[in-house]
């Protein structure tokens, strides 16, 4: 699984809250569905934050709205939603299609120059396997090709990742 986001910022109650009115409410995931491209970073921060918790506690509450998720991690370019998007999509039960769509979005994320973000593309990559293991032979020849041409800690990290692959 991909690795716990710290989602009890201080900023962020919004983030606990929208999770909480979705807990209450399942039919209330379409409004935090609008809340992911309304237009103000800090709400669409915040949504894709109770995103992630929403995944962990009850993540059949997101399934109405996986495409929409899947739709916003191929379009967003802040990295704090896509960290959160990275964390909370794996967990959600993804057709072939939309986990083969996701690791090629998770896959572009390497290309950005951030390492946290590439670590965070690789773990998100790796969580998608269990669903899907027919993705593990693509997703174990990127993160080789990663940690071939990256720092030694970065070739450590792919070979740590590689390891939770070998039973696939």
């Amino acid at each position: 699984m991909p690795t716990d986001l710290p989602l009890q910022r201080a900023d962020d109650a919004r983030a606990v809250e929208l999770a909480r009115e979705v807990l209450l409410d399942p039919g209330r995931v379409h409004a935090l569905a609008q809340e992911l491209h309304c237009g103000s970073t800090t709400r669409e921060r915040s949504a894709a934050r109770a995103s992630a918790r929403l995944a962990r506690e009850r993540p059949e509450l997101l399934q109405p709205i996986v495409r929409r998720l899947t739709r916003v991690a191929n379009a967003v370019e802040d990295r704090e939603i896509k960290e959160a998007l990275a964390d909370a999509l794996p967990r959600l039960e993804l057709g072939s299609g939309e986990a083969g769509r996701l690791a090629f979005v998770f896959e572009s994320w390497l290309e950005d120059g951030d390492p946290e973000l590439q670590r965070t593309a690789m773990d998100a990559m790796v969580a998608l396997v269990p669903q899907r293991p027919r993705l593990a032979r693509r997703i174990r020849s990127v993160i080789e090709a990663r940690a071939a041409l990256g720092s030694p800690t970065a070739a450590r990290y792919g070979m740590t990742l590689l390891e939770r692959l070998k039973e696939f």
